[in-house]
């Protein structure tokens, strides 16, 4: 599922979707895309021609030869299907029952059920979860910028702890290593989004400090009950760096 200034628009088409994965950090020509994905020019430009008039991509000249057209991605990834879990759901359940007549407990638990509910329902809800967090970061207008990285980083992972949600711990400081723990069992796909949500929202905390822009550049879900997660923010290259 992506977002588009069109709506959001699901993709299931496989040349389509592989076309959206190459194109998701750099821009390629028709060329280009015929030598990754192994298709034919013209098949390719039946399927490019339909994701421009959707919004997913955009094509421009080539700033190096303006015989021929690049493309680049213009929308923003959400979600993504994959199995049901049965796990997720019977967690989600149990979750809520626990603290049901308590709606201070219910509001506490609410980010687990809803991830769970993703997840067992069959999306993987990690990038949305990851723009979620950024926008959460963004409403607080710079107000946890410190005078230093460390005082910012500080700020950061104790607004998140006193949230309720989960535990934010910092391993190191360069690069940026966060330790997201729960004291609840999840399932993976489940907890890979509420950590997406604490990375997005880390990133952007480090971007109203810096000015510079953050990417997660390692990630993983780890420990018997899946309430680890583990994220590595550094800030993105520009060229020529």
């Amino acid at each position: 599922m992506y977002y588009t200034k069109n709506g959001i628009i699901q993709v299931s088409n496989e040349v389509r979707r592989r076309i959206l994965i190459e194109l998701h950090d750099k821009k390629l020509s028709l060329t280009d895309l015929s030598h990754i994905t192994g298709k034919a020019q013209s098949t390719l430009s039946v399927h490019l021609d339909k994701m421009v008039s959707e919004g997913l991509i955009t094509s421009h000249d080539d700033p190096d030869d303006n015989r021929r057209k690049v493309y680049s991605l213009v929308s923003v990834r959400l979600a993504h299907s994959k199995p049901p879990s049965d796990e997720s759901i019977d967690l989600a359940f149990r979750m809520l029952s626990e603290v049901a007549q308590d709606p201070e407990g219910v509001c506490r638990m609410l980010p687990r059920f809803i991830f769970l509910g993703f997840d067992g329902m069959g999306l993987s809800a990690g990038p949305m979860a990851s723009i979620l967090g950024r926008l959460h970061a963004m409403a607080l207008n710079g107000s946890l910028s410190g005078e230093t990285l460390e005082d910012t980083v500080a700020n950061a992972r104790d607004y998140y702890r006193r949230m309720g949600i989960t535990d934010a711990s910092v391993f190191s400081l360069k690069p940026l290593t966060v330790i997201i723990k729960d004291d609840m069992p999840f399932t993976e796909g489940s907890e890979l989004a509420l950590g997406s949500y604490a990375a997005g929202f880390f990133s952007k905390v480090l971007e109203d400090y810096s000015g510079r822009e953050y990417e997660v550049v390692s990630s993983e879900v780890f420990g018997t009950d899946h309430n680890y997660y583990r994220f590595i923010l550094e800030p993105v290259r520009s060229e020529g760096q």
